[in-house]
């Protein structure tokens, strides 16, 4: 098919189309383009451009609003027995309402993402040395038994305190290490 020059109408008709569809593809056979030509007008014209996201945004919330009815109030579905429709007494098919809890739940996330972490108002002791890692812990302890952080949160705190024993040791094992090559020397 020869694609025809990219009028106005036809941006109106892909614009118009994509936020129907969500597809390039698809608005792009609509409007009689081709996809090089509308990426190219997308690329070089800003008020296009803007228009097309616009578009998108209004595709999306079509997909949100399917999503939605079909999680929330559900799809008529037929029922099947011994692979065979389900017919009530007048001969019509017995329809049931399915709901999609995955679709509810993927709904769910998109608006409530699950919380974070809370921030923690804990004064961890400031270490300088190994032996202050001994106060640090003690201090974490205390903090537990009187509830001021959670178990988790002291395993947590207790971790950075481990990290911060583990670099002090790495240190003075390379100091060792470096006089012990000096005197080699």
């Amino acid at each position: 098919m020869r694609k025809l020059k990219l009028t106005r109408e036809r941006q109106e008709r892909f614009l118009n189309a994509l936020s129907e569809t969500g597809s390039v593809t698809t608005a792009v056979d609509i409007a009689g383009t081709s996809r090089s030509r509308i990426y190219a007008l997308k690329s070089a014209d800003p008020a296009f451009a803007n228009a097309w996201a616009r578009a998108e945004d209004m595709a999306a919330d079509r997909l949100a609003d399917e999503a939605r009815r079909r999680a929330v109030d559900g799809v008529p579905e037929p029922v099947v027995s011994a692979g065979k429709l389900v017919r009530d007494d007048d001969g019509q098919v017995v329809l049931i309402r399915r709901y999609s809890d995955r679709l509810l739940a993927e709904l769910l996330r998109a608006r409530r993402p699950p919380p974070r972490e809370r921030s923690v108002h804990f004064h961890l002791p400031l270490l300088t040395s190994v032996a202050d890692a001994v106060g640090a812990m003690a201090s974490i302890a205390e903090a537990v038994a009187k509830g001021a952080i959670t178990p988790n949160e002291a395993t947590e705190l207790s971790r950075i305190v481990e990290a911060y024993i583990k670099a002090v040791d790495a240190s003075v094992f390379d100091r060792r290490l470096q006089a012990l090559e000096a005197k080699v020397r």
